[in-house]
């Protein structure tokens, strides 16, 4: 999730963050609107942001008993 971020942060595509965390070839336009990797990679970066906005706090908050 957080690689996905970076990449987009740093001015990578989402298509081209497809390629990388999925190990895909380049999609043509087309293909790239109905590939189920897109979607993937929107809500990877979605909570990612969610995460970054302070949600990690949930994470921490919820601990297993010792």
């Amino acid at each position: 999730m957080l690689q996905c971020f970076d990449g987009y942060r740093d001015g990578a595509t989402q298509r081209e963050i497809a390629q990388v965390i999925f190990h895909i070839a380049r999609l043509d336009r087309q293909a790239w609107q109905d590939a189920s990797a897109r979607h993937a990679i929107k809500t990877l970066l979605r909570d990612a942001r969610a995460m970054i906005a302070g949600g990690y706090r949930a994470l921490l908050r919820h601990r297993r008993p010792d």
